[in-house]
């Protein structure tokens, strides 16, 4: 912005054609402003008019900087750091002289926000009264989240500095008293939740205008917005300690959830995988509720027998990739070796993706695919049921969510890409070593006996396992491996000094389950971020593909013990038993390299 001497007055102000830009407008809306603004600055630098220019630069800037009911001072403190005193003089001189409710409201909110400590609490009482203006001129069926954000934030700013907190009060309660929650459902929905958020309000006069809403909404059949506002009457119940009609509304919109379902079976087709999701949705809300047992078993049943129709409207979607190169490369890694040697090279073909890789592929994927990653994902196995589902949104403010819903799209990533290279790599190795080797039982027993991964008299186990697998066997494999792993992981953490059972009041005690162990703080120190990563994707994670827990509770079919996951397990066992020997092998060969050169 232009910097000038004298400084801008508010007769400069006045001299604009401002007022022009304003009247001109479709919509009486700062975002609108912001462009006209903008252009007539770029006029008047053509012009010359240096002046008027500096004035349309500011106006411009402040209507662009959007201010959202909950905007805090330490944001646009950042973003408006470079703005002078003089600026915020200028603008702290033309507000009350502004006659549009809409620009007055912006300056002066952004003065409260990032204006001199003098200025602050007088903008924030012009802007009050400036803001219900612009509601009542923005007000539109169509688009009336712009009505409610200018009423909200009059509303907090009533609050936090206690001035015509009943002005704001009475404004809120004439409009829902004129739509009577027979029209403009989102703006009763949000002005009543902001009353319940302050305690304000009549309970009973708000809950029988929640429970008319609700009622309307129902015989449009818009089941989301009866929801809402049946949970919004259960709160209105609460601040009265009405406990029987707060149960009552409650129950009502769990309710929605079953009609929602039942809906989608009305459609054309019928999707019994979408009413499986509301009725899920119905059993979660009814558990909520005390004495609901009876409801909640009748629909659980119900979303068993929904579930098991869906499964003939999953979809089995494949993406066909030419392999046959890669195929090639990982029999010649091991072609022509011998067999300790060629197990070796086989058990680093499957190494693991890196971390760092994966999260950053999930960012740019969700980057370039914004609305899959607004949509929540569920994850259902073959009975129909859900198993998984997204927790929370890739883009979530909160840093601890978005990091849960990043750490869901990595496990489901990770899962495509230890299938391809079990495919592309694993396979084709283990092949053409069979092809070459008359592989025994002894063979992998020699190789596995010094291995610091296996516990003592576990040795036989684990090479029965590898073998079973080496040959095709993943049936035996994974039944052996899965559970030597856990134990091998509580094995090397008690080595390290590390509990790894808990002890009851009886005196019992339980080892650490295979999740407790690979969550312990201190496991860190035994497997690098990679490995450990893996072993939890594929053995615990229910995003993953969870194979220890499945195959405890039988949960696994006999064509899933032919996938292609099986044979990257079983591979991962075979690194995790060779990869210290290889690495002693390495330091002993550095070791004599050194004493040669010496």
């Amino acid at each position: 912005m232009s910097g000038l001497n004298p400084p801008l007055t508010k007769h400069d102000f006045t001299n604009t054609c401002w007022e022009d830009v304003v009247k001109s407008s479709e919509s009486k809306d700062c975002m609108i402003y912001c462009i006209a603004f903008d252009k007539k600055a770029k006029e008047a630098q053509e012009l010359g008019n240096f002046r008027e220019k500096a004035v349309f630069e500011i106006l411009a800037t402040v209507t662009m900087a959007e201010i959202n009911p909950q905007s805090k001072q330490e944001f646009f403190a950042e973003v408006f750091k470079d703005m002078t005193d003089e600026q915020l003089n200028f603008l702290a001189e033309i507000a009350p002289e502004i006659s549009d409710p809409e620009l007055q409201a912006r300056v002066a909110d952004f003065l409260w926000l990032i204006g001199n400590k003098r200025d602050r609490y007088r903008m924030a009482q012009l802007s009050i009264p400036a803001y219900l203006k612009s509601a009542t001129t923005l007000e539109n069926p169509e688009h009336w989240t712009d009505c409610c954000d200018r009423i909200e934030r009059a509303f907090r700013l009533a609050r936090k500095i206690n001035h015509q907190y009943e002005v704001v009060f009475a404004h809120i309660e004439e409009v829902l008293d004129r739509y009577q929650g027979e029209k403009l459902w989102g703006l009763s929905l949000t002005l009543m939740e902001l009353l319940e958020e302050h305690k304000c309000g009549e309970p009973v006069k708000y809950a029988a205008l929640a429970e008319k809403a609700a009622t309307l909404a129902e015989s449009s059949s818009n089941w989301p917005i009866a929801r809402k506002f049946w949970e919004i009457k259960a709160k209105w119940h609460c601040m009265e300690k009405n406990k029987s009609e707060k149960r009552a509304a409650s129950m009502s919109a769990a309710e929605t959830y079953v009609e929602e379902a039942e809906s989608a079976l009305k459609r054309n087709p019928p999707s019994y995988m979408a009413a499986s999701g509301f009725l899920q949705q119905a059993v979660e809300a009814f558990r909520k509720i005390p004495g609901t047992k009876a409801r909640v078993e009748e629909l659980h049943k119900r979303l068993l027998q929904y579930q098991e129709k869906s499964r003939n409207e999953m979809m089995t979607i494949s993406h066909k990739m030419d392999i046959s190169e890669l195929v090639e490369k990982a029999r010649n890694h091991v072609r022509g070796k011998n067999l300790q040697e060629a197990l070796f090279t086989l058990a680093l073909l499957g190494a693991p993706t890196h971390v760092s890789k994966l999260k950053q592929q999930v960012q740019q994927d969700a980057d370039n695919s914004l609305g899959i990653h607004l949509v929540p994902n569920v994850i259902i196995n073959e009975m129909g049921k859900t198993v998984a589902s997204q927790p929370d949104s890739v883009f979530s403010s909160d840093p601890k969510k978005a990091e849960r819903a990043t750490h869901f799209y990595m496990c489901l990533k990770a899962i495509e890409y230890y299938k391809l290279q079990a495919q592309a790599y694993i396979e084709a190795a283990r092949d053409q070593i069979n092809l070459e080797h008359c592989v025994r039982l002894d063979d992998i027993l020699f190789i596995v006996s010094n291995s610091p991964f296996i516990p003592p008299d576990r040795e036989y186990l684990f090479a029965k396992g590898l073998y079973a697998g080496l040959t095709g066997d993943f049936f035996t494999s994974t039944h052996i491996l899965i559970p030597q792993i856990e134990n091998s992981i509580r094995y090397i953490m008690w080595q390290r000094g590390i509990i790894t059972s808990k002890l009851d009041d009886n005196g019992i005690q339980d080892e650490f389950s295979l999740s407790k162990s690979l969550a312990h703080s201190e496991i860190t120190s035994i497997f690098d971020e990679n490995t450990l990563f893996e072993l939890r994707c594929l053995l615990v994670e229910h995003a993953g593909s969870n194979l220890r827990n499945r195959m405890a509770h039988g949960l696994i079919c006999d064509a899933e013990f032919r996938s292609p996951l099986m044979s990257y397990l079983w591979c991962l066992t075979l690194r995790l038993c060779c990869l210290p020997i290889l690495i002693h092998q390495q330091q002993v060969e550095q070791s004599n390299t050194s004493t040669d050169a010496i």
